[in-house]
């Protein structure tokens, strides 16, 4: 019963996540992201949203893979980390034939299916794939997960922004441990969202105060900077603020999907609820097909910067991706 419950939890997070990250790609193409509340929305969406997949990742991982038989987990999390890769490679291309309207060349797709050019609002893909390869690769480890496991794993991926980022020239190198020449999401400065995911699931514990104390002691710094400069720390490539700043909102989010599940049976928020984990599960595709219709309609004349028009769009393509899905589905 546990299991069932926690899965569903991570869904309606995931959900949450992959809304949060729509809507940030249609401010960022179609609205005014430099001011009032779109730039505090995006902001808090960039900090917080890449990091909190990764902790449902570790979750999942933990809960499907992490349990069984090695070899078996270490396949599954293989085939998982090729279909991500895939999707990299799909929103890639549609990002450079839609937005930058390259001409065709061998050479860009070349470099693209290489994984040494990451196109614009793609390259998340891709460290999605590269998390899952290494988690693999260290799944035994993994399986050993606790408390200081994961103070470790904080200090590595603190300790890892310190870098020298622009002697990082070679871009599979990036993909890992960041560069200043690529824009990446680099696996091992993320990587403590995923352990904290392994040891959260392992726990099984909610509201998790542990979580929440390591989270607030990770994020203040990031707050305070945000406090009194008014924008957010060093995200491409990743620094030690911005990626402790994320802890706190990938906690929230965790907090908020678990109360969503709990709550579930009212009737006034139960499809609502259903609607978030239906999205969770598909967040995948949700992801991928927004990123080829914004892209589309960003290299368009059809495309207009407003934000009125962003929102707009959002909820547009939300029932457009709703209905093709279950289309799809029926």
């Amino acid at each position: 019963m546990v299991k069932k419950e926690r899965n569903q939890e991570i869904d309606i997070m995931k959900g949450l996540l992959t809304l949060a990250m729509i809507l940030c790609h249609c401010l960022q193409f179609f609205g005014k992201e430099d001011a009032g509340i779109e730039k505090i929305l995006v902001n808090v969406i960039n900090l917080t949203t890449f990091s909190g997949f990764l902790f449902c990742f570790g979750f999942v991982c933990c809960l499907a893979y992490f349990q069984g038989d090695t070899r078996r987990g270490i396949v599954h999390m293989l085939r998982n980390m090729i279909r991500l890769l895939l999707a990299f490679y799909i929103s890639g291309l549609a990002y450079m034939a839609f937005k930058e309207q390259k001409i065709f060349r061998k050479d860009f797709i070349r470099e693209v299916l290489t994984l040494r050019r990451y196109p614009g609002w793609s390259e998340f893909l891709a460290s999605f794939a590269a998390v899952l390869l290494v988690g693999a690769l260290l799944l035994p480890a993994l399986r050993k997960t606790n408390g200081w496991v994961v103070i470790g794993a904080a200090v590595v991926s603190l300790a890892s922004c310190f870098i020298p980022y622009e002697k990082i020239t070679n871009p599979w190198l990036a993909l890992f441990i960041g560069s200043g020449s690529y824009t990446t999401f680099p696996v091992l400065q993320y990587g403590v969202y995923f352990v904290a995911g392994v040891w959260a699931a392992k726990r099984k514990k909610w509201p998790d105060w542990k979580l929440f104390f390591g989270a607030a002691i990770l994020s203040t710094p990031c707050i305070w900077y945000c406090w009194k400069y008014n924008g957010l720390p060093g995200r491409f490539p990743p620094t030690a603020l911005f990626i402790g700043g994320g802890a706190l909102g990938v906690w929230i989010y965790h907090l908020l999907a678990g109360a969503l599940g709990k709550i579930k049976s009212v009737t006034i928020i139960g499809k609502p609820v259903e609607v978030l984990s239906f999205i969770g599960r598909n967040s995948l595709y949700y992801l991928l097909m927004s990123n080829i219709l914004i892209f589309a309609v960003a290299g368009s004349k059809f495309s207009y910067r407003a934000n009125g028009y962003a929102y707009g769009f959002y909820i547009v393509l939300l029932v457009i991706l709703t209905y093709l899905e279950r289309q799809i589905r029926k």
